[in-house]
């Protein structure tokens, strides 16, 4: 695959989404990526190609980051399936391409829910802000926040927000050729990556970084005695965030809509 057929394929999964549906999910945006691979495949079989797309239309659904191991394995099989000598092997071939469009697509779906919703999502929110205290943000009062800039304001959500997609680009671009380059053996590169273990470890990170905010929150004012208004709501409105989150999950709500929520909530509050 080459270098501009893999860039071309990279831009066009931001697109995987665009044509989602309530029938077969992300069929459109699935074919929309593979398009310029069909093409190049098929240059001298065009006929083919309107029989192959249709494949592509059936139902797909997978996480839109950890879809590009999808798009590297489907486009490894599609070449098997375009060098069968006759249409026993062809349709022995289709078989195979479409388990492996199931199983990567809900093995891939899997992992990337609970690496990058369950897990960076939530941990980027706490890096900003833990970003916020280091810059003198300090979320529980409210006399201090009088004089903090809009940049001093917004650069934490700016940093949270760069670090969670140089993780998904990266992803995004590696896993199109990771995909292309191995085999079933590894799921297509899927099991070449100790997936459970960065979860875990991303995880533990996240639990350093909220004992840290609250041992600042409990060093900082239980040491003065006095406990006012202000802390209790700023408190209270984290502590409503963390049960909110168990809600969510045990609801298999997506994390997406209280990481954004929070974030704004909490940029307000760090302005007003």
């Amino acid at each position: 695959m080459s270098f501009w057929l893999r860039f071309n394929m990279f831009f066009r999964s931001f697109f995987l989404q665009a044509g989602w549906n309530f029938v077969k999910y992300q069929n459109l945006g699935f074919a929309f990526v593979m398009v310029p691979f069909l093409r190049k495949l098929y240059q001298y079989d065009p006929e083919m190609l309107p029989t192959v797309l249709v494949r592509y239309l059936e139902t797909f659904n997978t996480h839109p980051v950890m879809a590009s191991f999808c798009f590297g394995a489907m486009a490894k099989k599609e070449e098997t399936v375009a060098k069968a000598h006759s249409i026993t092997e062809y349709k022995e071939q289709v078989a195979e391409w479409n388990g492996a469009r199931r199983g990567l697509s809900i093995t891939a779906a899997s992992i990337g829910d609970r690496l990058f919703w369950g897990t960076i999502k939530p941990l980027t929110l706490l890096l900003a802000l833990f970003i916020w205290m280091l810059l003198g943000v300090n979320f529980f009062e409210t006399s201090s926040l009088q004089s903090i800039s809009y940049f001093t304001a917004f650069s934490a959500a700016i940093m949270a927000f760069l670090l969670y997609n140089a993780i998904a680009l990266f992803v995004r671009w590696e896993g199109i050729k990771i995909g292309y380059d191995s085999d079933e053996s590894s799921c297509f590169g899927l099991t070449r990556f100790d997936w459970n273990r960065t979860i875990y470890k991303a995880k533990r990170l996240g639990i350093f970084f909220s004992v840290g905010l609250i041992l600042f929150g409990v060093y900082h004012y239980f040491g003065r005695i006095h406990v006012g208004l202000d802390f209790l709501a700023r408190a209270l409105l984290v502590l409503f965030f963390i049960i909110i989150s168990f809600v969510t999950r045990r609801l298999r709500i997506p994390n997406i809509y209280l990481y954004l929520s929070a974030v704004v909530i909490f940029t307000a509050v760090c302005l007003f």
